[in-house]
């Protein structure tokens, strides 16, 4: 499977009446990952909307927009030019030049050595008295929490981390180091089973590092996928760069 690594520079004043008019305006930065999520999903379809994405805001630099996906570009500006509510097709810019900047991912072969970064949401899923039916998400670290046998609780920090590693490392890769470079308490919009929007609270983690291919085939796959279950909503994106960056 091909996979793109994709840009869009998205029009922030147009975005942002989109969002109102969908009643979808984002309250801060963390709050809009599900608003970009909607936008992404009515220019391309649900079907072809790119993630995992992540919404790169850079210190008095435009925002950009970068994302993963299995569909050429060309494919996605065909459905964009198709199907898509002009205010949408305006607030990504897809009528420009620069619409959507796109390259081929390399395969990286074992061995290979990269640095990454990646923002998560790290939960984990457990079934209420063994039902599969009555699932439940946690935050890993109160799941840590209510797990320890400890008589000092675990460090908030370590969980992250030791969640992200064990993500990293089911993908295909070995993590040589890694560092959490920062935690705090969120709250995401997310749509419940009747379709109306709720505040999800959790926290989210920011993780660096080094990691190293031992798989090709199942890191092409972790990139793709993204890591954690809130990777369509602007989460568990793998951002590579040279490893002595």
């Amino acid at each position: 499977m091909s996979l793109h690594l994709l840009r869009f520079d998205p029009d922030m004043a147009r975005s942002a009446l989109w969002f109102a008019s969908e009643k979808l305006l984002p309250r801060n930065a963390e709050d809009g990952g599900y608003a970009w999520h909607a936008l992404l999903a009515a220019a391309f379809g649900t079907a072809l909307a790119p993630k995992p994405f992540h919404l790169h805001a850079r210190r008095n630099r435009p925002v950009q927009l970068l994302a993963y996906s299995s569909e050429d570009p060309a494919t996605l500006l065909s459905q964009a030019q198709s199907f898509a509510d002009p205010q949408v097709f305006a607030a990504l810019r897809l009528g420009q030049s620069t619409g959507i900047a796109a390259k081929p991912m390399p395969a990286f072969t074992p061995g290979r050595r990269l640095g990454f970064s990646l923002r998560v949401r790290p939960t984990v899923r457990s079934d209420r008295d063994g039902d599969r039916t009555k699932t439940r998400e946690r935050d890993a670290y109160l799941a840590a929490l209510d797990a320890t046998t400890l008589d000092a609780p675990p460090d908030r920090a370590e969980v992250y981390l030791a969640w992200t590693t064990a993500h990293l490392e089911k993908g295909g890769v070995k993590v040589i180091s890694a560092r959490i470079d920062g935690h705090e308490r969120v709250e995401t919009l997310r749509r419940n089973d009747k379709r109306d929007l709720k505040p999800v609270q959790g926290h989210a983690a920011s993780v660096a590092g080094i990691l190293e291919v031992s798989d090709a085939e199942r890191f092409h796959a972790l990139l793709a996928r993204g890591i954690g279950r809130h990777r369509g909503f602007g989460y568990g994106m793998l951002l590579l760069s040279p490893p002595g960056a």
